[in-house]
């Protein structure tokens, strides 16, 4: 569905400055929920020049994954234009509902491709379709069939005349928008699945792209963060101003921003402020504020939250309906009509293995940071690094007592986000340290503050048991999940199957099991978890394919073949084979080493990986990766493969070296020289295969994301290669838990 909405003067000049005006088009894009309700919003929009140029202002953050370009590729499909000429702006956010145009998009999950697409390409549709209108009433032929476009040229066959875009866009902004406009057949794609080179890559190499950290305003002051040391803890008393320093301000946490132990309304950090960076940061070093520390510190002690979920494994309480189901609940994810217990107790060959993850921070090359200018019950805006510019609009909204048209989000480029930018609690701190100001400042977070106040990937302890009969067919699979949520930290009402972050990739498994019961059981533990990169597909991946290859091993099976043969869905299997071949798993492996295979799903993408390891004196090295991924649909298959062996690198990254520990709710990683990254040298090759598009796409059919698909499947395929290459099966990530930079 496409609207001409209702601009205000702000919005309109602001998203056509620079453009002779001509055809302005609001974009309905769907967003969560609202894709599938009768009420959507416009967050985009499309703007055709008099003078031909087209500009496209979109709200999705853009982070590395080339979310921009990709649904520039996508619109300009049907609208018939080359890539190159659309100008990309970023749009702001907005709280109104219908929204007007350039709301932004939230940046997560692996969706703005696959939640936009076809309504991108619709867009595109009836913008072409309104200007070759507009060409006909001006060439006086009422036969569509007479006209024909190319690279944003309209052709009148008879005549041989010919219009810009941009001759007739003025024209065309008087005509009704067009429903059903035909859409380009996929036989005659020229945009999409074709390899375009990003245009935000140029400027990140040069250097002139603008980061959250790179905002500079006049008169600015700085401002570093400085968190109680243990999670949950408050501020007893306000330190002193540091000699040289402009101010120490304490900031609460906000409703909305607290997780676990952070609770709304405790002053959980102060801010230093001062005239440059370095003398603030180093004051704010030297800093030594008394907190009040929670009475429940000991329980956020890692070998606790270890043995709590160890327990949970066996004495979770049973979810009830309309119960309060506090932490420590077993939900049932799935039970099939047999009994997998009893089918397990019957079986041949029974395999019981307990699988271990640690939290693991973001560690995004980018720090948190934000900068506010705020001018008391005038206005208030935001400079920041995030992936949820709606959420911060809210947020700022109800700190300052502005309404939402006096407070302006501006988006800047993401050094990474992973998840963790879409939080609000550096945006909420920022803006609590301009309104004690009343003058324009930034807020860093220093490295150790992002190590050490996270909201982490989520710690798991998966015990899965399984049962291989006389004739080796698995009769029954019993898996639980101990984990704390992610939903429920955020205040989310869990319903029977729990938390779909916990358990996401466990359940509808497409392997032939004679049956069985998927559960999932909130951890009590408080450390404050979030969004990561692929979430519990990351966590769940890793234990059931762990678990599959030592299926094969006990049935005495190749691994590929075991799976292969136990799959009931054809993508499926078609992803396996494709990775397979790619690998020639078939043929001989180098001497010194082994490869492993594992598969899985998210974000209904499907993907596959083999890894190939050598052997060190201190265990694996990675030296190749095979990636096949089925997307269903792919819009610029260069910028997928980049998405792919990014994945890798953060997974292989994470199952090596991530993990994080607490002490008495006290974070013991604290930057870099304790959380080991790979070297260059160390970087494997990296080989991706993409599964073809169908020849005809179906609306119907959902589309795939890829920003995190190279993460879940890397874990276990390494497990599954070091077991075969050591004799040692690793249930326990990471593979090496104390290295360090400077060390391993």
């Amino acid at each position: 569905m496409i609207e001409s909405p209702v601009l205000d003067r702000r919005q309109f000049l602001g998203a056509t400055s620079g453009t002779a005006l001509g055809l302005t088009l609001g974009l309905i894009l769907p967003t969560g929920a609202a894709a599938a309700s009768a009420t959507t919003a416009v967050n985009s929009w499309l703007t055709v020049g008099t003078d031909d140029s087209i500009v496209l202002t979109m709200g999705p953050s853009e982070m590395g994954q080339g979310s921009y370009p990709g649904l520039a590729q996508v619109l300009c499909e049907d609208l018939m234009v080359d890539p190159a000429r659309v100008k990309l702006v970023q749009g702001g956010p907005t709280l109104a509902n219908p929204a007007p145009i350039g709301t932004s998009i939230n940046t997560v999950g692996s969706s703005v491709t696959r939640a936009n697409f076809w309504k991108m390409r619709d867009a595109g549709a009836a913008a072409r379709e309104m200007l070759v209108a507009a060409a006909m009433a001006r060439v006086g032929d009422a036969t569509r069939a007479n006209f024909s476009v190319t690279n944003g040229v309209i052709r009148h066959a008879p005549t041989g005349a010919t219009l810009s875009y941009g001759q007739v866009a003025a024209a065309a902004a008087l005509l009704p928008v067009p429903t059903g406009a035909p859409l380009v057949p996929d036989s005659q794609f020229k945009c999409i699945g074709k390899t375009f080179a990003r245009p935000d890559i140029p400027s990140k190499v040069d250097g002139s792209a603008v980061y959250g950290l790179d905002v500079r305003v006049p008169n600015m002051v700085y401002a570093v963060i400085k968190h109680c040391p243990t999670f949950g803890g408050t501020l007893t008393s306000v330190p002193s101003k540091p000699a040289g320093m402009i101010a120490v301000v304490p900031t609460r946490v906000m409703a909305g921003t607290g997780r676990g132990a952070e609770l709304t309304g405790n002053v959980n950090a102060v801010a230093v402020v001062g005239t440059n960076t370095w003398d603030t940061w180093q004051a704010t070093k030297r800093l030594s504020p008394k907190w009040t520390l929670p009475a429940n510190a000991a329980s956020m002690s890692s070998t606790q939250i270890l043995a709590d979920a160890q327990r949970l494994l066996t004495q979770a309480t049973p979810y009830v309906a309309g119960g309060a189901n506090p932490p420590g609940t077993a939900y049932t994810v799935e039970r099939s009509a047999t009994d997998a217990t009893a089918a397990i107790a019957g079986a041949a060959k029974v395999l019981d293995a307990t699988y271990t993850l640690p939290y693991v921070a973001h560690a995004c090359m980018e720090v948190l940071n934000c900068t506010v200018d705020y001018v008391a019950g005038v206005s208030c805006t935001v400079w920041a690094p995030t992936q949820s510019a709606r959420g911060a609009l809210a947020l700022v909204s109800t700190l300052t007592g502005l309404p939402p048209e006096k407070i302006t989000i501006n988006v800047t480029f993401l050094g990474g986000g992973l998840g963790r930018k879409a939080e609000q609690d550096f945006i909420s701190q920022a803006v609590q340290v301009g309104m004690a100001l009343q003058r324009p400042v930034k807020l860093m977070w220093p490295r150790e503050e992002d190590f050490t106040h996270d909201q982490y990937r989520p710690m798991a302890v998966v015990r899965v048991r399984a049962g291989l009969d006389a004739k080796r067919f698995v009769s029954g699979w019993t898996y639980r999940n101990v984990s704390p949520s992610i939903l429920g930290q955020r205040g989310v009402p869990l319903g029977a199957a729990g938390d779909s972050q916990g358990y996401e990739a466990s359940q509808a498994l497409p392997y032939a099991f004679g049956a069985r019961l998927t559960e999932w059981v909130s951890h009590p533990s408080p450390v404050p978890v979030g969004f990561w990169r692929s979430v519990g597909a990351s966590i769940n991946t890793f234990a059931v394919e762990s678990m599959i290859d030592e299926l094969a091993t006990a049935a005495g099976e190749d691994a590929y073949a075991f799976r292969r043969s136990r799959l009931t869905d054809p993508r499926w299997t078609a992803v396996l084979d494709k990775v397979a071949q790619l690998s020639g798993w078939s043929s001989g492996v180098p001497s010194g080493r082994a490869r492993g295979i594992a598969i899985g799903a998210a974000f209904n993408s499907i993907v596959a990986q083999v890894v190939e390891v050598s052997k060190t004196s201190t265990g694996p090295r990675v030296m190749r990766v095979w990636v096949v991924i089925d997307s269903y649909l792919t819009v610029n298959p260069g910028q997928v493969e980049a998405q792919i062996v990014g994945g890798v690198v953060h997974a292989l990254n994470a199952a090596l070296y991530g993990r994080q520990t607490f002490v008495n709710g006290v974070a013991q990683s604290k930057n870099f020289n304790s959380s080991r990254m790979i070297r260059l040298n160390e970087m494997p090759s990296v080989s991706v295969a993409i599964m073809p598009a169908p020849a005809a796409a179906d609306r119907t059919v959902p589309i795939g994301g890829v920003g995190e698909l190279g993460v879940p499947t890397f874990a276990p395929a390494l497990a599954n290669a070091w077991a075969k290459l050591s004799g040692t099966r690793v249930r326990s990530l990471p593979f090496y838990p104390t290295a360090t930079m400077g060390g391993l």
